[in-house]
């Protein structure tokens, strides 16, 4: 895999990139403004910038003030180590992270159509109605999908790697209903068989990990 590092003499910033790039560090970080926001979670922020050259990104960019704790410097580092090294057209694709003293950015390739669960919950459901087979066919499509990005973690990758909180907001949509699985904060690479496995606590999204495991239960 060919990296990329680029380094800002001013304030320490640097570039990894995991795929050939047509666009530059300065212009992600002229990218990060108010009107180019279109998620806002307790961690992060998504940005949707647009390159000099057409290019749309998805932009994550982590809260300074959080990445002072352990768990999401934690979940930062294993997203990009996982990422960097991922490559199947349902796995959503790591363009390259930039970092700093005060900055985590994660660069991914831009999804038209957002996540899923928005089409199933929010107000864009009634474009996923189920009244007719077109429907039906894209619900397969995005389901098809998923499993096959999950296949490839669970049988093709060395070591194999759980992804542990898929859920309908992780998963992706691009312009033509193919699904993205995205989020690797929480995955974890399996150790090699013979290798000691370390015990982990259980983690994930209520309601969406097996009942047995949930702390509620």
């Amino acid at each position: 895999m060919e990296r990329r590092t680029v380094n800002d003499r001013d304030d320490d910033v640097s570039m990894i990139s995991y795929q050939r790039l047509e666009f530059n560090k300065w212009e992600v970080l002229a990218g990060l403004i108010d009107e180019n926001l279109v998620g806002n979670g307790g961690s992060a922020k998504v940005y949707k910038v647009m390159t000099r050259r057409g290019q749309i990104l998805a932009v994550k960019s982590i809260r300074h003030q959080v990445m002072q704790g352990h768990m999401l410097e934690k979940q930062f580092l294993a997203e990009v180590k996982i990422l960097g090294g991922i490559r199947h057209n349902n796995i959503v694709k790591l363009l390259c992270c930039i970092t700093g003293n005060t900055t985590k950015l994660i660069v991914y390739e831009y999804m038209d159509k957002e996540c899923l669960h928005k089409w199933l919950h929010g107000k864009r459901n009634q474009s996923m109605s189920v009244e007719s087979s077109t429907q039906w066919e894209r619900r397969l499509k995005i389901a098809i999908g998923a499993s096959q990005g999950l296949c490839h973690m669970h049988h093709h990758c060395h070591p194999p790697i759980v992804h542990r909180d898929i859920k309908s907001s992780n998963i992706l949509v691009d312009s033509e209903f193919n699904a993205k699985i995205a989020d690797f904060g929480l995955a974890k690479m399996l150790a090699s068989q013979g290798d000691p496995e370390t015990a982990s606590a259980v983690v994930g999204t209520f309601g969406y990990i097996a009942p047995d495991m949930s702390p509620l239960f």
